[in-house]
């Protein structure tokens, strides 16, 4: 989830409770962009992010491997991550979560990024200490009962790591609404990665939580985001891997 705190951010804290004082070494953040458009796929090339919890280091190691990869979509652009807020808005739940010293990853996914690819090349660098959590919110701008359907609906096909279902059920909404611009989530890529390092690696999905900005009383209940917090684990180790999934970054 990546909303404002007060809109999102009971849900997303229901996935990092399922990590809290745990250890990891590197946590990969993946989010789609939402505000600086580009090909391919964007890492970052500080030492550190900031935020009013103290800093956090990048581990400039694994994102130099990403960009000397192969995969020749990927490189450091600091500028999209300067203008994009999906991903910081997690620091502080994980600085709050779990234990000090780790360190992070931060990947952009722009347009034409190649998913089977790059989950391959990711599933390579994953280790037994590391944590991904992929930011995305759920349906935007329809009414609240809308909302809950859809996002329902797209849940459980997270949950059940149905990509095919997931590209369905975004088919049905734009042919239901007449419309390309509604979207059942806002980090489609960064879901669909997830996804398929999950199939590979026999990690199950539970459902934590869901809400949207309709049960908010101030909130208009015409055009609401959705957020929902799931978790993904192996069968013997559940902090094997968490996705918060909201309708905006907290």
């Amino acid at each position: 989830s990546h909303a404002p705190y007060e809109m999102s951010g009971k849900i997303a804290a229901d996935a990092y409770s399922t990590v809290k004082g745990k250890s990891f070494q590197t946590i990969f953040l993946l989010g789609d962009t939402h505000a600086f458009f580009f090909d391919g796929i964007a890492t970052d090339s500080r030492h550190e992010w900031l935020t009013p919890l103290g800093s956090v280091p990048v581990n400039r190691v694994l994102a130099r491997e990403l960009c000397s990869s192969e995969h020749e979509n990927i490189r450091m652009l600091d500028i999209a991550h300067d203008v994009e807020h999906v991903l910081e808005l997690q620091l502080p739940f994980l600085q709050h979560a779990v234990k000090k010293g780790f360190s992070i990853v931060p990947i952009l996914l722009g347009t034409n990024t190649n998913i089977g690819q790059f989950a391959d090349l990711l599933l390579n660098l994953l280790q037994p200490d590391n944590l991904v959590v992929v930011s995305t919110d759920l349906s935007h701008y329809t009414t609240c009962h809308q909302a809950m359907r859809i996002d329902t609906e797209t849940i459980d096909a997270i949950v059940s790591l149905d990509l095919e279902k997931l590209d369905s059920c975004q088919k049905q909404l734009w042919q239901k609404s007449r419309s390309a611009s509604i979207d059942i989530f806002c980090s489609p890529d960064a879901i669909k990665i997830l996804l398929l390092i999950a199939r590979k690696l026999g990690w199950k999905a539970e459902r934590l939580s869901y809400s949207n900005s309709g049960y908010l009383p101030e909130d208009d209940k015409k055009e609401v985001v959705g957020y929902g917090s799931i978790v993904f684990y192996e069968e013997k180790a559940i902090e094997a891997s968490h996705l918060s999934v909201t309708t905006r970054t907290p």
